[in-house]
């Protein structure tokens, strides 16, 4: 890769938009990566992006993403996911879980999680809360992320709290040397997996992830998703990519598999309780 300017997409999922804390964290990690290598953040406010509620039609899914009644909105962000060399995932936690926003905006590429491309592209995590429910809305995003292809090489929750989140309060001293030093070791690793371009090993997560979408995928003959699977070697492989997989999370998440697609055969799948 060259030196110039890495270009960031960062996706921010508070209503606040520049007001928001999430906003001002990202700036930064923003100050932070420019410390390495010359550095843009682009920045897209989902509450600007004025999505409408998805309705769950599934069409993206089914027939296609260009078939979405909003894909006039969603095609142009896709395109700027694609020319970044890294994106972020960025959300408040509203009562413990993930803001609206961001939910239903991941709910529009569900179409990504049937037929990822985003193999590759780097990406970080990042959530805001005054008190708690960090872990649920980064494992949230980091799900989404991975889901789409991406590898996750950072994860950031901050506190609102500390950073002087009530009017005239000032922000504690320690926390943001904490926070900087935090951000300073984000900013690295995303640097360096930007300019180094290597596939992120696969987790077992992620091989149970590709499992069982390749078992629903087998069952869909003559549909996009089979199609995109085919075409690409999928339905056979034992991941998506040539990505290092250890050998336990290989064979546990085959055996799992199995399991899985005899009872899916046999009928004996059972409701979630």
């Amino acid at each position: 890769m060259d030196d110039s300017a890495l270009h960031i997409y960062a996706i921010i999922g508070s209503p606040r938009n520049e007001e928001s804390y999430t906003y001002k964290g990202l700036r930064i990690l923003e100050e932070q990566m420019n410390e390495i290598r010359a550095t843009k953040f682009e920045f897209l406010f989902l509450q600007q992006l004025a999505l409408p509620f998805c309705d769950g039609c599934l069409y993206c899914v089914s027939k296609g993403e260009q078939h979405c009644p909003d894909f006039a909105k969603i095609g142009p962000v896709v395109s700027k996911v694609e020319a970044a060399d890294g994106i972020i995932l960025a959300a408040p936690v509203h009562t413990f879980n993930v803001a609206g926003l961001m939910k239903n905006f991941v709910e529009y590429f569900m179409y990504k999680r049937n037929r990822p491309s985003f193999f590759g592209k780097k990406a970080v995590v990042f959530a805001t809360a005054a008190g708690g429910g960090h872990k649920v809305v980064l494992d949230f995003l980091e799900g989404t992320a991975e889901g789409w292809g991406c590898d996750v090489v950072s994860r950031i929750g901050i506190s609102s709290s500390q950073m002087g989140l009530k009017r005239g309060e000032s922000a504690k001293p320690q926390y943001m040397d904490r926070l900087n030093e935090v951000a300073a070791d984000a900013a690295a690793k995303f640097v360096v997996a930007i300019e180094d371009q290597t596939l992120q090993a696969a987790d077992f997560k992620q091989i149970m992830n590709f499992r069982a979408m390749q078992n629903m995928t087998r069952r869909q003959k003559d549909t996009v998703n089979y199609n995109y699977w085919k075409d690409r070697d999928w339905l056979n492989a034992d991941f998506y990519t040539n990505a290092p997989v250890s050998f336990f999370a290989y064979w546990m998440a085959r055996y799992i598999g199995s399991r899985i697609r005899k009872a899916m055969k046999k009928g004996n799948v059972k409701p979630v309780r």
